[in-house]
């Protein structure tokens, strides 16, 4: 009834259905009625209307996402403290946002790996947003700490393929595993530099407007979801057509793991 009574309240003050010279006697009243009967008989200009909204807010939303990511891009591209698998001089860098107890997050980590083994000249940047609650925020704490160690990528994948939920019992299995000092780890899991690096993790993915993981960030583009391969494929595309380099891309050379301690991007 709102509605309907907001569009005779148009109708009124434009003069619609008289063309300008309606007469006095037609009441707002009238004209709902009118309209209603119009709606009941054509329920699909509802729904257009209703699409048409809807696809309005997704293309300013993108915009919007589009600027913030431009705005960040240096925080997103260029933090020296955010481990990375790739090559320094990548033709193509994709961020992702992502939760270790994430399903989707586990669904995409080996399309993620082929990606890398079929484009080598990809450079994937890891930003842990643990947002599922206590046990992912450990989770996280535990991949930077493994990262002190020069383990973060093993690490990663580790907890990554694991089929149930990330705890304290599966940090340490996996830190024995993986052979490293436990007593170490514990101890960088509780740093100030690891919890800051959260932090920040969290404060760039509400400016961006992230809202769920996994999430990636790829040129301009902030994309949701666990895609397929394809889909990584075409982002990737669009976004050296856009950089103008899908003439001349940088050669892919062999792929670099630069995700340790020793990498050029140092743990906080």
């Amino acid at each position: 009834m709102k509605l309907i009574a907001t569009i005779a309240a148009l109708v009124l003050s434009a003069g619609w259905l008289y063309g300008g010279d309606r007469p006095a006697a037609v009441s707002k009243g009238e004209i709902e009625q009118i309209v209603r009967e119009y709606i009941l008989r054509h329920p699909e200009v509802l729904m257009e209307s209703v699409r048409v909204f809807q696809e309005r807010e997704r293309t300013a939303a993108q915009q919007r996402s589009r600027e913030a990511v431009l705005a960040k891009r240096r925080e997103l591209f260029e933090d020296a403290a955010s481990p990375l698998v790739g090559n320094s001089d990548a033709a193509i860098r994709i961020v992702q946002f992502f939760d270790y107890n994430c399903g989707y997050c586990r669904r995409v980590s080996p399309t993620i790996a082929k990606l890398l083994e079929e484009r080598p000249g990809v450079q994937v940047i890891f930003k842990e947003l643990p947002i599922l609650g206590p046990e992912s925020h450990l989770a996280a704490r535990g991949a930077l700490a493994a990262r002190k160690q020069g383990a973060y990528l093993e690490f990663h994948r580790a907890l990554m393929d694991l089929k149930s939920p990330v705890d304290a019992a599966a940090i340490e299995k996996t830190a024995g595993k993986l052979g490293l000092d436990i007593s170490r780890l514990k101890a960088d899991m509780e740093s100030p530099g690891v919890r800051a690096m959260l932090a920040e993790n969290q404060r760039l993915a509400g400016a961006i407007g992230v809202r769920s993981t996994p999430s990636f960030v790829i040129g301009s583009e902030l994309v949701s979801g666990a895609m397929d391969l394809q889909g990584f494929h075409a982002l990737i595309a669009k976004d050296l057509e856009q950089a103008g380099a899908a003439a001349a891309p940088k050669a892919e050379a062999p792929l670099a793991a630069n995700a340790g301690q020793s990498s050029s991007r140092a743990s906080r």
